[in-house]
Formats: C-alpha cells, sequence, structure tokens
C-alpha cells in the first residue's frame, strides 16, 4: 500500500493488521526513517517505492492481491502532479496483477458547481476516479476520507485577525452542516469514512 506512514494510510495499517487476513506491505521512499522503522517492527514489509517513480512502484505490487492508494497534494513535489502521479500507480497496479484496487478520491468540485468552485485538491484525485474504473481490476472501490479536526492543530492552526485575536476565517454558512469533517482516531478505524463505489468484474 502507499501512504502508509501517514494518517490515513495508517488507519488502513492498523486495520490490516488488527484482521490478521493479509500480509501489510507499505512503500516508503526512506525505509530507514524512523517512521517506516516502527512499521517493520510490527511486522509490516517496508520496500523503497516512490509515486514519483512508477517504476519503483513494482517490488510494491509484485504478487499483491489488493492495493490502497492515496496521493498528497500537500507534498510539493506531488502538488500540480497528482493526477497524472495517481494514474501512474493506478496503472503500475494493474499491470502488477493487484485484484483490488482501493482509491482514496474526493468529490469533482468544479464538476458539482457547474464550474463557479476550483479546489485542485479534490478534483485532480475525483479525475483518476476514470482511471481506476477503465484500468480493468476485478474489484475496486472508492473511498473518501474526512478532513481531519485535528488539521486546526497543524497545517491550519489559528491566524493573526485584524483585531489582534486569533482563528480562522471559514467562508460557509455556520448555520449548515456542509463540511465532512471527523476525528483522525475515527477515521482510522474507517469509522469516518465513506465507501462511494464499488465494483466487481467492471459493475457497478
Amino acid at each position: 500500500m502507499v501512504g502508509g506512514t501517514g494518517a490515513q494510510g495508517g488507519g488502513v495499517v492498523d486495520a490490516l493488521l488488527a484482521a490478521r487476513k493479509f500480509k501489510v506491505r507499505v512503500s516508503s521512499r526512506n525505509p530507514s526513517s524512523d517512521a517506516a522503522k516502527a512499521l517493520t517492527a510490527r511486522g509490516v514489509e517496508v520496500v523503497k517505492a516512490d509515486l514519483l517513480e512508477p517504476s519503483s512502484l513494482k517490488a510494491l505490487y509484485d504478487g499483491a492481491h489488493g492495493a490502497f492508494l492515496v496521493t498528497n497534494f500537500g507534498d510539493p513535489a506531488q502538488g500540480e502532479r497528482e493526477e497524472e502521479i495517481g494514474a501512474s500507480a493506478v496503472n503500475a497496479a494493474r499491470s502488477a496483477g493487484v485484484k483490488h484496487l482501493i482509491w482514496s478520491t474526493l468529490p469533482d468540485v468544479e464538476k458539482i458547481s457547474g464550474g463557479r468552485l476550483k479546489v485542485e485538491h479534490f478534483t485532480m484525485k475525483a479525475h483518476v476516479d476514470a482511471v481506476v474504473r477503465s484500468a480493468g481490476f476485478e474489484r475496486y472501490t472508492f473511498v473518501e476520507a474526512p478532513f481531519y479536526f485535528q488539521n486546526f492543530l497543524k497545517t491550519l492552526v489559528p491566524q493573526p485577525l485584524p483585531d489582534g485575536r486569533r482563528g480562522w476565517a471559514v467562508p460557509m454558512d455556520p448555520t449548515a452542516r456542509v463540511i465532512h469533517a471527523g476525528d483522525i482516531t475515527e477515521a482510522r478505524s474507517n469509522r469516518g469514512c465513506r465507501v462511494r463505489r464499488r465494483s466487481r468484474a467492471g459493475k457497478r
């Protein structure tokens, strides 16, 4: 699986290890990192592979029944290339004979809004959905992880406001429940994720 050293992928690792039905293999650009070593100590096989180098994914996917794939728009090396990188990783999994691909995606905001809104890190993931559907996997699953409340403690920490206080400017109706959000610990146990579509033998 890709992303096993991160928050979302880490939840998948936890679930697989708890189920004790599959051997778990995770990719890492740096298998000697502390995060990778921690996984190895738990019995996870860590292999050197990088989404930026599709050929390196063969070692990750070789002989695997299923694969979990998540890309990271926040990684400067991926960013604007997220759609290209995701498609390449999907095709690499199919070429390696993976039977079941789980793709972590997000809604196509541009399509939903009729072009009014552009949210690249959503739309680029959504565009990879078509690649997954047409790749010919025996089975595929699309999941949508929520926005984590813990983001407010890290990437979205309170910012200085004009009145001297600190806080956030959130452009939404405070009376409307419109954000798909949850506690990261719930997402890691899969309670906070939505399974959007499943397919077997090409049927939705």
